[in-house]
């Protein structure tokens, strides 16, 4: 799993596509719900997939489609402060390093309930109304989206 993840995030370092860059995001995305998976944290992992893997990446990609580019050309992402980004990136990865090499990690119990079903008949049982509510006015946001984007495009 850990290795999908570098696998993803290398290619989103060293692409200048952005199409390839946001699928380079969903397969680190969709590793790193795979090590919630080994974790035996499940319900981290179906959230991580629904709302990281399937909504960001949605939204990038409307994102990629809505912006008016030149006929024939790709849509292209620069890198600026290379350096000074390379040397945050040292810094953090030997702090944190530190970090959890110092760090003593505790073991607990783990209950035996199934999170996801609980969460699920909750969600269709005692908050149903604001389920729907929520779901009815992304509804309303896709259609207002296309629409403004339509009208963008003929102006």
């Amino acid at each position: 799993m850990g290795l999908l993840v570098l696998a993803g995030v290398l290619i989103i370092l060293f692409t200048r596509n952005i199409v390839h860059a946001a699928y380079a995001l969903c397969l680190a995305l969709i590793g790193i719900a795979g090590v919630y998976v080994v974790l035996m944290a499940e319900l981290l992992a179906v959230v991580q997939i629904m709302l990281y893997a399937g909504g960001v990446v949605i939204l990038l990609a409307f994102g990629v489609m809505m912006t008016n580019r030149l006929r024939g050309e790709k849509v292209l992402s620069g890198s600026n402060n290379q350096f000074i980004g390379g040397i945050l990136s040292v810094g953090l990865f030997a702090g944190l390093s530190y970090l959890i090499s110092t760090a003593s990690f505790g073991t607990k119990p783990v209950k035996d309930q199934d999170q996801i079903e609980s969460i699920g008949v909750s969600f269709l049982t005692d908050h149903i109304i604001a389920f729907e509510l929520i779901a009815f006015i992304l509804l309303v946001a896709l259609v207002g989206a296309a629409y403004l984007a339509k009208n963008a495009a003929n102006e």
